[in-house]
């Protein structure tokens, strides 16, 4: 009796799953695709790839450091009120200052507005109407000779809400 409970019982995930059907073409099964990607990896070293510029850590596993006079952090910013513009501007700032990074800007850029045109009545008097405007003000900042400590604290700093940053090395 117990053989025959234990054979009824299902086992999860035992069950034969239905094939995927590939949309486009005839697809290699999975069970060929990593042998294919390890007998390909097999044949590459890194001497292959080796440039003469980059400098190749004691192990493969670190990081490479960041070179410091090329490389700039460009924050740009955006949003409704100037006031946390400035405030987001500050704390940048403050973040170059206690980790010794050059510190360029801000850059007022462009103000954008966005002007809606409402009629006052719903019915009647289309002459009458009311305009309203959304300005997003826009700022640029530049992070120069970046050290590993500015760049986890830019990665750490939370901007005050109504503030869009966009932060990208050049």
């Amino acid at each position: 009796m117990a053989a025959l409970t234990q054979r009824l019982r299902a086992a999860p995930f035992q069950a034969a799953r239905p094939a995927a059907v590939p949309r486009f073409g005839r697809v290699a099964p999975v069970v060929q695709r990593p042998r294919v990607v390890a007998k390909a990896a097999a044949d590459l070293s890194l001497e292959d790839f080796a440039d003469e510029d980059v400098n190749m850590g004691a192990s493969a596993g670190t990081a490479l450091p960041i070179a410091s006079e090329d490389v700039r952090l460009r924050v740009r910013m955006r949003g409704y009120d100037v006031n946390l513009l400035s405030d987001a501007i500050d704390q940048v700032r403050a973040i170059a200052d206690v980790t010794g990074a050059e510190f360029k800007g801000p850059v007022m850029l462009p103000t954008k507005r966005r002007v809606y045109c409402v009629l006052r009545s719903p019915h009647v008097n289309k002459d009458a109407r009311e305009h309203f405007e959304i300005r997003t003000h826009h700022r640029l900042v530049d992070l120069k000779n970046l050290s590993a400590q500015s760049v986890e604290a830019m990665m750490q700093w939370i901007p005050p809400a109504g503030v869009e940053v966009e932060a990208s090395i050049v």
